[in-house]
Parts: structure tokens; C-alpha cells; sequence
């Protein structure tokens, strides 16, 4: 991500620099300094997440550059704070400067100077590490990669699936011939990224299972498994968003709501091995008969097992044959042409980027949104084709490593926005104008041509579900994307990356980001005073508390771009606070 933070860092540094503010102009030949060291290795960031994983030494290079380039924005926050102070005092004379002022910008200078020495130590290590000395250039795939292409819609639609008409019709068939005077259960078994969530979303958004069923009730079902959350949500499914009632009071609700109706569960993403009480207080409480049914989609046999599926009503999704395989990619690299590819020197290499993908929808797609935004030439998709037959001989996950190529081909603003998404706890559903406005508070999305801030940043958002890293979970009446939610492999992904790259704090110290989600004190935020970003990530039955010192030392995160406290109870009144 190192290109990543570099490229927000110039963009920000480029209009302080044009804005020539007192402070800033202090330091502008030390900024200006390190402006033209960090062009000159922006060409060899771009690859620099990639080449980092098989090379240490170059692994330390890049996250003392990280740290070094965090640390001058921090300096050119201070600055721009400086500067709003001198324009909120009318009265102060220009050339009149305080003592701990002229203190501090002695500092910053010196610190400036010494980050520039080391940014420069740093571009000598890279260019003896390339055996080359770092010239700046832009090669036409770099602009092509960081231009914002201009889609006033997704261009793919996620609802289209390739060769689940023989397992839906299979599913379908074993819940029409289910036991009237009982309540079966259904299991959909396999790894990763089979689809198995597609499959059943297929059978239970399909017209004839919403007649059969007078009540259906979708659950996503996380790793850290809440049985309390479980039946909230399958309360909110049943239109009833209840609030303080205990597990008790929720089950005979949800009882309530099901008697004498044929209704339809999925348990969508089940884990939980070893104790399974939570889901046999849940299926006693839940009436019987009428030709009711489950179905359990998971990765574990066992799971299955222990939820009552019986092996004769366990469905395991298959492959995609060769001819399914290519045909969803193309749906996905030639959306733009209809799902074709018109490009005959393109089949090829196509072909055998499919071919790696092993019939693997998650990794198809992946690869094919990964595409869609490559110049159509042969030698780019070689290219592209040679990078992930490399990786794949790097990491025996050929998921994750797919996954993976795809954040490396990310355009630099791109990178910043997708590892936004690790503060989110797993299965969460978020909306998309949260993360909108949080690229930009943060500098994350570039603005160019005069365009507004928020079409810019809707762009980004389409762009990376374009690429299939993340879902449509809903929308609006006329069309308009409200929220979306990330597969749990790609989830697993920016969780690492995130760490990996130090967005977040894997120890809670020290971090430039959090995620607001049940009680936070003041303890979290004075080991956290640099944070950039303060955002509420709680699930929808969620509230946060803050209590009146947490909300005082808010006012002490003077870097802080971005706070959202939507669905949060406060001590003390916001305008008190705010009046200090």
C-alpha cells in the first residue's frame, strides 16, 4: 500500500504547496524537496506490493518510507492547523510569532530535513536494489490504471450466474417434496468461493420458493457466532426490529410470527463446531409441520451434520466446467461488450487465466473484474497472465492468491479505499454513502477537472465492485446502490492487508483508524491521539455508548478528517462540547 499512501500524501502536499499558506511556505523547500523524491519513485511503488513479498530487504524499505511519509503528513497537518489559527486571529500581525511558535516551526523544519535525508537514503537503497536509478515516467498502462473510467453504473450485474440451473432445480425439487407434518433440513457443503451463498440466494429469491413459502428469513451467520444476534435477525427479517427483550422473549416472538405458516430459514455462512446448543434452543423453539424448511450453507461436513442434514440432502456445489468458467468470466472482463469478448488475439491468454482460476466462481470473477479494467492488448493481459502464474507459485492458496494479484493491479487511490473496509466487523452490511464520505474527508479520492467530491467517490465505490471485490446487498427505489458487504475470503484479505501495511493497529495502539462499535473510553483514544478516522461500524441492532471523558478527548484528536458517531448514545451534550 506504500504507493498508495504516498500518492494521497502528494496529492494533499500539491494543494497545500498552491494554496501558499503562511506555514506551509515557511517549509516549502524541504516539501518541495520531498514532493520531487517521492515522483521519482512513484513508477516503482506501483509494484512495490508486489515485488515486497518476495524480497525482506525490500519489505524494510517500504514501511520506513510508510512510517516517514505518515510522519510528514502529520507535519502538514500541523501546518494547515496553524494556518486556520492565523485566520481566526484578524488582529495578529503577520511577522508577530509566539515563542513556542517560532519553537515549533524550528522543529518541523528540523524534522522536515531529516525525513528528506532519509527519503533520499531510502531512493538510493531502491535504485541499488533495482541495479537502475529512478527516473520519473508513466507508462501508458500507469495512466490507464489511474484514470477514474466514468460508469454511471456498475457495469457488471452480480445477480447473473453461469451453471446453477441443474442445483437450483435440485434444491427447489427437495423443498417442494418436503415432509408436510415435519421441518427438514437442507445443507449446501463446500470450499470457498463455490458459491455456495449464490446458490442459495439463486433458490431463495426464485418465484416459485417465495409462493411455496409464506415466511422467509435470510440470517448471515459470523464466525464470532451472537445467538441473541442470530434471533434479532431473523426478527428483522419478519419486518419486527425489537430492542431490549432477552433471548427468551425473541425466540417465542419469532415462534409467534412462524405458527402454522410454511416458512423458509437459511443459515447462511454456519461455522461453529463443537457446541451446538445455541442451535438447538433455537430449532426447539421454532414450530414444526407444514412443510417447513432449512438450509444450512458451510464449509464443514460436520456442521451440516449437526444441524440435522442428512446426507441425502446435502448438496455439494460443484466446479464450473470449462465451457461455465469461461463463459461467467467473459460476463465479467467483456461486460462493457455484453459479456463478449470481441478481442480474438485475447482468447488465448484469456483462456489460460481461466484455466488457473480452477472453476473457482470467487476466483473467476476476480480475475475477470480485474480485466475489465486492463487496455484490451495482448501484451497487457500477458503481462497480467504472467504476474499471477507467479503468484500462484508463491502461495499454494491459489484463492487468496488471485485475490491478492487483484489488490496489486488496483489503482494507487484504489488501494486506500478497499483496506477502509477491514474496521467492519465480519457479515456486516455497509453503506455505501459512509464509506463515500470517508474517502473523501481522508484525501483517499482524487478530484480532477473541477468534478464534485462525491461523484468522484461514487466512481471509486463502482470501481471496486466492478472488479467483484465487493456485493449490491440493496438499493434504492430508482436504482441507486444503498449498501454492500464483502465476501469473507476478500474480508479475510484486507484484514491482512490492513496489518500488514499498518492502516490499523492490530494492538489498538497507535492507530490512524477505528471502528466505533459498543463502548469506547478515553484510555482507546489517548493511545490513539494521531487518528485520522473515527467511524461507527456497528451492525444494525447495534448502539455505541460514549461516555463524557471518551467524547472530551475527541477534542484532543486535532488530525482527525473523518467522525461519524451515527447510532451512538452520548454522556454529555454534543453542543457542549463542541462550544470548547
Amino acid at each position: 500500500m506504500v504507493d498508495a499512501v504516498v500518492t494521497v500524501f502528494l496529492e494533499k502536499l500539491l494543494n497545500a504547496l498552491s494554496e501558499q499558506s503562511r506555514i506551509v511556505f515557511e517549509f516549502k523547500d524541504q516539501f518541495e524537496k520531498l514532493k520531487n523524491e517521492l515522483q521519482l519513485m512513484q513508477s516503482f511503488l506501483k509494484d512495490a506490493d508486489r515485488l515486497k513479498r518476495k524480497h525482506h530487504t525490500l519489505r524494510t524499505i517500504t514501511a520506513s518510507l510508510r512510517e516517514l511519509i505518515y510522519e510528514s503528513e502529520d507535519i502538514l497537518a500541523d501546518c494547515e492547523l496553524q494556518s486556520k489559527d492565523d485566520e481566526k486571529t484578524v488582529t495578529r500581525c503577520m511577522m508577530c510569532f509566539s515563542p513556542s511558535e517560532v519553537f515549533s516551526q524550528y522543529q518541523g523544519g528540523k524534522r522536515l530535513k531529516e525525513i528528506n535525508d532519509k527519503v533520499t537514503k531510502i531512493k538510493e537503497n531502491i535504485s541499488s536494489f533495482l541495479g537502475v536509478p529512478l527516473l520519473a515516467q508513466t507508462s501508458p498502462t500507469d495512466a490507464y490504471n489511474n484514470q477514474m473510467p466514468r460508469w454511471s453504473s456498475p457495469v457488471y450485474d452480480h445477480t447473473q450466474v453461469v451453471g446453477l440451473e441443474e442445483d437450483t432445480q435440485k434444491l427447489k425439487d427437495w423443498l417442494f417434496s418436503a415432509d408436510h407434518y415435519g421441518r427438514h433440513a437442507i445443507g449446501i457443503v463446500g470450499m470457498g468461493g463455490l458459491g455456495k451463498t449464490t446458490t442459495a440466494q439463486k433458490v431463495f429469491n426464485d418465484v416459485q420458493v417465495e409462493e411455496y413459502f409464506e415466511r422467509r428469513m435470510w440470517v448471515s451467520v459470523s464466525q464470532t457466532l451472537d445467538e441473541e444476534e442470530i434471533m434479532r435477525s431473523m426478527l428483522r427479517t419478519l419486518g419486527d426490529a425489537s430492542v431490549g427483550d432477552d433471548k427468551g422473549e425473541l425466540l417465542r416472538k419469532i415462534n409467534q410470527y412462524l405458527q402454522g405458516k410454511r416458512y423458509l430459514i437459511v443459515m447462511d455462512d454456519v461455522w461453529r463446531t463443537g457446541d451446538y446448543s445455541w442451535w438447538h434452543r433455537i430449532s426447539e423453539g421454532l414450530p414444526r409441520g407444514n412443510g417447513s424448511s432449512i438450509i444450512i450453507t458451510t464449509r464443514i461436513t460436520e456442521v451440516a451434520q449437526r444441524m440435522g442434514v442428512t446426507e441425502d440432502r446435502t448438496h455439494r456445489p460443484k466446479f464450473l466446467t470449462e465451457g461455465h468458467s469461461w463463459l461467467l468470466f467473459c460476463k465479467v472482463a467483456f461486460a462493457a461488450k455484453g459479456g463478449n469478448c470481441t478481442y480474438p488475439d485475447l482468447i488465448s491468454v484469456g483462456k489460460e487465466i481461466v484455466e488457473k482460476c480452477k472453476g473457482l466462481p470467487l476466483v473467476i470473477k476476480a480475475m475477470g473484474g480485474m480485466m475489465l479494467h486492463k487496455l484490451p492488448h495482448f501484451s497487457e493481459w500477458r503481462r497480467v497472465a504472467d504476474n499471477f502464474r507467479d503468484e500462484l507459485a508463491d502461495n499454494a492458496d491459489f484463492v487468496m492468491a488471485s485475490l491478492q494479484l487483484s489488490y496489486d493491479e488496483l489503482p494507487s487511490y484504489l488501494k486506500s479505499c478497499f483496506l477502509c473496509f477491514s474496521l467492519y466487523p465480519e457479515d456486516c452490511v455497509m453503506a455505501k454513502d459512509q464509506l463515500v464520505r470517508w474517502w473523501i474527508g481522508e484525501g483517499f479520492v482524487p478530484i480532477r477537472n473541477g468534478r464534485l467530491a462525491t461523484d468522484s467517490g461514487e466512481e471509486c465505490f463502482r470501481g471496486l465492485m466492478n472488479r467483484c471485490l465487493i456485493e449490491v446487498v440493496d438499493k434504492t427505489y430508482n436504482g441507486e446502490i444503498n449498501t454492500c458487504k464483502m465476501h469473507d475470503m476478500v474480508r479475510e484479505l484486507v484484514i491482512k492487508l490492513a496489518g500488514e501495511d499498518a492502516f490499523l493497529a492490530s494492538n489498538g495502539v497507535g492507530s490512524r483508524h477505528l471502528g466505533l462499535r459498543g463502548n469506547i473510553d478515553s484510555k482507546c483514544l489517548n493511545a490513539n491521539l494521531k487518528l485520522r478516522a473515527l467511524l461507527s461500524t456497528t451492525k444494525t441492532s447495534e448502539v455505541n455508548k460514549v461516555d463524557s471523558s471518551s467524547a472530551k478527548k475527541l477534542c484532543e484528536c486535532r488530525y482527525l478528517r473523518v467522525l461519524d458517531l451515527s447510532k451512538s448514545i452520548f454522556e454529555t451534550h454534543l453542543t457542549s462540547l463542541l462550544d470548547q
